[in-house]
């Protein structure tokens, strides 16, 4: 059972109307250029990648608990549906982008932090020791609790819901369950990929990206994967457990395990080997696919009343 946290966001109602189209640009900025450079606050997966979690997800979902999430989303700001998303009328996919277009904005910086997980080096599990500004665990304890309140109005409770469809797919990707010394992959450079220089970005973009496949046959590989009635059980934590069990693993080369802890891979940069993609791309698609059955599982759940 997830305990829910005190923390809870700051909801605010617009978007500044000085941030406007110079807002736009920025985020469109920051998506193109994290996958290939560090930057302090590093996004989960790609867009594309976070598109994928929630279009499995939809497929999940039950018909009452979509209508309620149609009807949510129009709770979204006029000034927020024209500056992050162009006007266009929302798909469920377009939820879980919006907390990696919100973070350039400065109503939104006090959840930075809230994006990943830290664990220390000598650590065998995850826990909730680097938390004190709250992580990606106390995130998803706090949305869960958020949606479970009925009787908020439908702003704050559709920012629950995309903040949660978000950090669901970002505990998924290994790299947000990590050092903080490297930001997560972010410090740590590498070679074997054109559009991505660090480990972070291999995983959040070029996994993905240097499949050369759309968005649509990639969703139909996922819903395709065996096992996936499987997919949704399990707790937060033990997901979490996962992405640690796999970014510490020797295929991923972000650390070598010992007996005092997970040492970094090279203290400078290093090429990733030749079957780097091939050997990886099957484990962030599971991923990928287990995120989504997951998040359309606490879904189905969390608004199964009205």
């Amino acid at each position: 059972m997830i305990t829910v946290k005190a923390i809870k966001p700051r909801f605010q109602n617009r978007v500044k109307p000085t941030l406007a189209r110079q807002t736009r640009r920025a985020i469109a900025g920051v998506i193109a250029l994290t996958s290939c450079f560090w930057l302090p606050a590093a996004l989960g997966w790609s867009a594309t990648g976070h598109q994928l979690t929630c279009e499995v997800a939809a497929s999940q979902l039950t018909d009452p608990v979509k209508t309620r999430i149609q009807a949510l989303m129009q709770a979204l700001p006029d000034a927020q549906r024209d500056d992050l998303f162009d006007g266009k009328a929302l798909t469920f996919a377009d939820l879980c982008t919006w907390a990696d277009q919100v973070r350039p904005l400065k109503q939104y910086r006090s959840v930075a932090s809230w994006h990943y997980v830290n664990v220390a080096r000598d650590a065998s599990s995850v826990n909730y020791d680097k938390c004190v500004t709250g992580c990606l665990l106390t995130a998803i304890e706090t949305h869960i609790g958020l949606l479970q309140q009925t009787e908020l109005s439908p702003w704050p409770r559709l920012q629950s819901l995309m903040f949660l469809s978000h950090w669901i797919g970002d505990l998924h990707q290994p790299l947000h369950v990590s050092f903080f010394e490297d930001l997560g992959g972010n410090r740590t450079q590498v070679t074997g990929y054109d559009d991505c220089a660090n480990l972070h970005g291999v995983w959040d973009f070029c996994l993905v990206s240097t499949t050369g496949k759309s968005r649509s046959d990639l969703l139909v590989e996922l819903l395709a994967l065996p096992g996936a009635d499987g997919f949704d059980q399990g707790t937060a934590l033990s997901w979490a457990q996962e992405s640690l069990d796999l970014v510490t693993h020797p295929r991923v080369q972000y650390c070598r395990k010992s007996e005092v802890g997970c040492a970094p891979w090279s203290t400078q940069r290093y090429a990733l080997s030749p079957d780097y993609q091939a050997i990886n791309w099957p484990v962030a698609k599971l991923r990928l696919a287990q995120a989504g059955y997951r998040l359309a599982g606490l879904m189905n759940t969390l608004m199964a009343a009205p």
